[in-house]
């Protein structure tokens, strides 16, 4: 698999971001269909991802464990924070609003990392992302307009939150590029579990809502992450953003198909616009970076 990953790595890159998105087309409609208490949910389902995730560690890849030492470096520390929070913060907003606001609004998340960049690492945004970050946040504004008096602002609210916490997660992966995090997200995931434990009710599951959540962290979570750990290593971001882009479509037609979750005329209208900006600007992007190669 290395050598073809080293004769071919766009192929391979797409190859496994693919995957690792795909993983999480389900996501979204096995939490809905677990229909238990969010923070039980949270507890269960950090464990499942975090014991997958040290599994596959210890069993393939050992390398990246280097001791407790390595856990208490800024971006190690900064990783268990951001995944911990994030998972509490994903499920909250599916118990508050609908699947196509959760995931919609997460599609702000390369902007605020763009934003986030900008800040703390003194990265320029160009001209290009600028009208893109304009015209994704009015799409989250024809969202949440939707959401007045229907309850559900406060679930979108969380999504913005979760959003935040993945824009982090991708300026510290930039920040540290060259290092292996995969341990540190596993503890995240044990993070999620400590932060919902006092909180959660702990009612008992059936069978069939254990399967649901040992799938949702053992499987999906926990799969999804990693591979999408080792795809954009080998892709321009302008591509990582166009294949992710199938999440946000995918996740809410499951639960609208399965569930019958209509997502409402300012969710569609509003999700339209972000969509339609994250295209714009990937094509934008690779054009330009094309144009630089030639």
């Amino acid at each position: 698999m290395q050598d073809f990953a080293n004769r071919h790595p766009q192929a391979y890159g797409l190859i496994v971001t693919f995957l690792g998105v795909a993983f999480f087309f389900p996501d979204a409609l096995v939490v809905r269909l677990i229909a238990a208490d969010t923070m039980t949910i949270a507890v269960w389902r950090g464990l499942s991802a975090a014991v997958a995730t040290l599994a596959f560690v210890a069993l393939f890849h050992r390398s990246a464990w280097t001791g407790f030492r390595s856990l208490m470096t800024a971006p190690a520390l900064a990783m268990i924070a951001l995944q911990g929070t994030g998972s509490i913060f994903f499920l909250g907003s599916l118990q508050h609003t609908s699947v196509a606001n959760s995931l919609l609004i997460l599609a702000t998340a390369p902007f605020l990392a763009a934003l986030f960049s900008w800040v703390w690492l003194r990265e320029t945004i160009d001209r290009a992302t600028a009208l893109a970050i304009v015209a994704v946040f009015g799409g989250v504004g024809i969202i949440a307009s939707g959401s007045l008096g229907g309850g559900t602002l406060f679930g979108d609210f969380l999504s913005f939150l979760n959003a935040m916490t993945i824009a982090g997660y991708y300026v510290v992966l930039r920040k540290a590029r060259h290092v292996d995090l995969i341990v540190a997200i596993a503890c995240g995931y044990l993070l999620t579990s400590l932060i919902a434990l006092p909180i959660a009710p702990m009612e008992p599951f059936d069978a069939s809502q254990w399967a649901l959540v040992m799938l949702s962290g053992g499987v999906i979570l926990a799969g999804g992450v990693g591979l999408l750990q080792i795809g954009p290593r080998y892709l321009p971001a302008p591509e990582v953003s166009m294949i992710t882009m199938l999440e946000i479509v995918v996740g809410p037609l499951l639960v609208w198909w399965v569930m019958g979750e209509d997502p409402g005329q300012a969710t569609l209208i509003g999700g339209a616009l972000i969509l339609a900006a994250i295209f714009a600007h990937a094509s934008w992007q690779l054009r330009h970076m094309a144009g630089r190669q030639g």
